[in-house]
């Protein structure tokens, strides 16, 4: 048997394999993208061994010195597992690549169109427009069970669902022929069809357009976290510099469900809190930063919210006690916090800020370096940062209580 019929029957052996870490790969994307508002269908497949062989076919031949070994095919071959986003509005690439850069680790990323072959007929339109990703899966988003899939090379293309559609056809009409190669008649009708769809997007991008405009009206409700995150965006981009505030959204769904039990998903409620926020640059992401606006020094907002979050609690059932007393002497003193830096202006409201109570010149430096240490330490819990041990955060707990009290004495009600 010839190295490359070895090559096949090896690789339908490892079917399995790929079909599994492709359908994992999906679903890790399909729940990031859901939760941060991005509309979009996510699939996957394994490399099927008919076109796999034909496509190792076409490449050995093209090669100076032919595949010696079936590591050298397998290092060639990098869409065995592949994974196909597509999107629902073609201006939502941008997004998706942050999300898609955060989720996985990159080896290799393409743009397209890219013009390094001359085409065989003098196209009219632009062609083939998406993002393709040469990934591999992180060990730590993946179960014990899982690890073996994070050495698995996936291929993720990410364009419209228009886009993906004529890209098929073409991909199997010009590039794998199976009746032979096309009359230039057949090709102007791809070409013909490339130009609709190319329509099709600017369309869906006048369609995202439209809904991003009645969502900004002051008496619009948000209908789902889809809205939300069009609001947000737009928000964000037009309030901030791109050098100034890290687009990583988060969970926007988590906080749709928020503000939706709080009777807060209107333009209206959520616009005052958006300005308060001071989007600061650190290990929260957007969605955890307004979180934190809305719930700060609110015992039964915090409650809500640590609901919402599914019970999503690291550690065992001494970390949870531990985390629960944290929180009985953290919030209390967040409140009386925030009504210290806010006491000099009728402006501010919610959340502190430290530089603001720096500025202030009221409390001593050891006293802000405690804040600080409390107030990460409140991050972690909250948002699934990270899980200390049980025993620190119960002194964290007592570092918060007897703060409070030596604050309660400086700053009397």
């Amino acid at each position: 048997m010839d190295l490359i019929n070895q090559f096949i029957e090896n690789y339908k052996r490892k079917l399995n394999f790929y079909e599994a870490a492709g359908r994992l790969a999906a679903k890790q994307l399909e729940a990031s993208l859901q939760s941060a508002g991005i509309r979009a269908m996510v699939t996957s497949r394994p490399k099927a061994p008919g076109r796999l062989k034909s496509k190792v076919l076409i490449r050995n031949s093209r090669r100076a010195v032919p595949y010696k070994n079936m590591r050298e095919i397998y290092e060639d071959i990098a869409d065995l597992s592949g994974v196909r986003v597509s999107l629902y509005f073609p201006g939502d690439r941008d997004k998706t690549d942050s999300l898609v850069c955060d989720l996985f680790t990159i080896l290799e990323t393409k743009q397209f169109p890219e013009q390094s072959k001359p085409p065989t007929y003098n196209k009219r339109f632009s062609g083939y427009w998406a993002n393709h990703y040469r990934a591999r899966m992180r060990e730590d988003s993946l179960e014990p069970s899982q690890k073996k899939y994070a050495e698995a090379r996936i291929e993720i293309q990410v364009a419209s669902v228009l886009m993906h559609a004529w890209s098929e056809v073409e991909h199997d009409l010009v590039y794998k022929p199976l009746q032979g190669t096309l009359s230039d008649e057949e090709l102007a009708i791809l070409d013909e069809l490339n130009g609709l769809v190319l329509a099709g997007e600017i369309a869906l991008e006048r369609l995202q357009s439209a809904g991003n405009e009645r969502v900004r009206n002051k008496n619009a409700a948000f209908s789902s976290q889809y809205e939300l995150a069009s609001y947000l965006y737009n928000y964000l981009s037009n309030n901030f510099r791109p050098e100034d505030i890290e687009l990583r959204m988060g969970n926007i769904e988590l906080l749709f469900r928020l503000i939706s039990r709080l009777k807060m998903n209107t333009v209206k409620e959520i616009q005052p809190v958006l300005k308060s926020v001071k989007f600061e640059k650190d290990r929260r992401n957007i969605s955890q930063q307004i979180v934190d606006q809305i719930i700060t020094g609110n015992e039964k907002r915090y409650a809500i919210y640590q609901e919402l979050r599914d019970g999503r609690e690291g550690g065992g059932e001494d970390s949870r006690q531990a985390a629960s007393y944290f929180f009985s002497q953290w919030v209390p003193l967040e409140r009386m916090l925030n009504r210290i830096s806010n006491r000099n202006s009728q402006k501010l409201r919610g959340a502190f800020n430290i530089n603001t109570l720096n500025r202030m010149n009221v409390l001593d430096k050891d006293c802000l370096n405690r804040i600080v240490s409390l107030r990460k330490s409140r991050n972690m819990l909250i948002h699934d940062i990270e899980v200390p041990e049980a025993d620190f955060i119960t002194k964290q707990g007592d570092e918060a209580r007897e703060l409070l009290e030596k604050l309660g004495e400086q700053f009397p009600s």
